[in-house]
């Protein structure tokens, strides 16, 4: 038996309105790009795509571009959890696995996919799917986007690049232009997403860190004034801010106050982001030592083990699972339904697809919680430019967390 005569795949969900109306829109002509919120359905709704061109061209070929290993994961589960699609018929292709021979589902990390994708491709009918398809923008990885399919789809939260033209120059000629837009306050009106607060928690800097970045601080407002002078050096004031940025992101109460708000929402289903992976491992520990069913989920650990931890937090074996960057793009858990970010970068689409991880509804979910863990006046100032934004769809709470100066 090939692999095309396996039973057909089915949709385990029904689709909702904002997918039935966009998948009008891409059969048309079959390409084009989807900026969806994190959290509304951008996986399933591909997978409805993937359902159309399948029955129109029974014998055709996907080829699933993604940004990260962590994306190739969830695409590997999700095909077999919400499409049916049997484990057979699905390649993976990264630095960590190499398929042997091109099946009907490949799915491939971009990396590899930029001199793989166009050879696998020749002589098939192809289905182009590009996850979160910004970062196909680069002229590196563009050059994976050059297979000419007989169809393409990109999707994206946030598919515009802000610092170049790269979405302009190559994502639309190789995927089509922007053809449907879905926001938070859409999906919140249509109860896409769940109804959600944010909590901000501010924490004090220790001492040392404070010296620190009081010191990095003014290192950049002296750089910045000798640039206004022409003196000074673009480079050398991000390297600075860089570097504050790290004592920021690295402050030791960051992880003993995400131990207490896990330890407050026990029972819940939580994500907690770090922005580094030793920091991750010892938040876990923390967690495992007071007896709570948690996980890690991060890139130094192997492909299988990853996989299973997603599964089983999905699955609810594990209540609590402490990861760090390697989840920003591609984690689909609906029953998740708190998040800690303990430490972050200024990124708005880091913070867009952060949010998303929490905002799935699912049955029995009744609302989310964010809690952000904050030490700096300019996460601060960022963090009320967003609740300004937000005003009407969710609602923001500020508090302190554990002081140091008690101890």
């Amino acid at each position: 038996m090939s692999a095309h005569e396996h039973p057909s795949w089915s949709l385990r969900y029904k689709p909702r309105a904002w997918q039935t109306e966009a998948l009008h829109i891409w059969v048309a002509n079959q390409r084009g790009v989807v900026r969806v919120v994190t959290g509304g359905g951008k996986t399933v709704f591909a997978e409805l795509c993937m359902l159309h061109f399948r029955e129109r061209y029974p014998r055709g070929t996907f080829i699933v571009l993604v940004p990260t290993i962590t994306l190739l994961d969830q695409w590997f589960v999700a095909l077999q959890d919400e499409l049916g699609v049997p484990k057979e018929e699905i390649a993976c292709f990264s630095s960590q696995e190499k398929g042997t021979k091109l099946k009907v589902v490949n799915l491939m990390v971009i990396n590899t996919g930029r001199t793989l994708a166009p050879r696998l491709a020749r002589g098939q009918e192809v289905m182009l799917v590009v996850d979160e398809c910004h970062r196909a923008g680069s002229p590196a990885n563009a050059l994976a986007l050059q297979i000419l399919p007989i169809a393409a789809l990109g999707l994206s939260a946030t598919p515009e690049r802000h610092s170049d033209e790269g979405f302009e120059n190559h994502v639309v000629p190789a995927l089509g232009d922007i053809i449907f837009r879905y926001d938070y306050t859409q999906a919140f009106r249509d109860g896409v997403i769940s109804p959600f607060e944010l909590v901000n928690v501010r924490v004090e800097l220790l001492p040392n860190e404070e010296k620190s970045y009081s010191q990095l601080s003014r290192r950049a407002a002296l750089e910045s004034k000798r640039l206004e002078q022409e003196g000074g050096s673009e480079e050398k004031l991000k390297r600075i801010l860089l570097a504050r940025a790290a004592v920021a992101s690295t402050a030791a109460m960051r992880i003993p106050v995400a131990a207490k708000l896990v330890e407050q929402n026990r029972g819940r289903r939580t994500i907690v982001f770090h922005e580094r992976i030793g920091a991750a491992n010892r938040l876990l520990e923390i967690l495992n030592a007071r007896e709570h069913c948690a996980t890690v989920y991060h890139s130094k650990i192997g492909p299988a083990l990853r996989r299973d931890n997603l599964r089983l937090y999905r699955q609810g074996v594990f209540d609590v699972l402490v990861t760090c960057r390697a989840l920003d793009e591609g984690m689909n858990a609906p029953e998740t339904t708190v998040a800690i970010i303990a430490s972050s970068t200024s990124s708005e689409r880091q913070r867009i697809q952060r949010l998303g991880r929490v905002l799935r509804p699912a049955p029995g979910k009744s609302h989310a919680t964010i809690f952000t863990i904050y030490a700096t006046d300019v996460e601060d100032r960022r963090l009320k430019e967003e609740a300004k934004k937000l005003e009407g769809v969710a609602g923001v709470k500020w508090c302190r967390g554990v002081s140091n100066r008690h101890g």
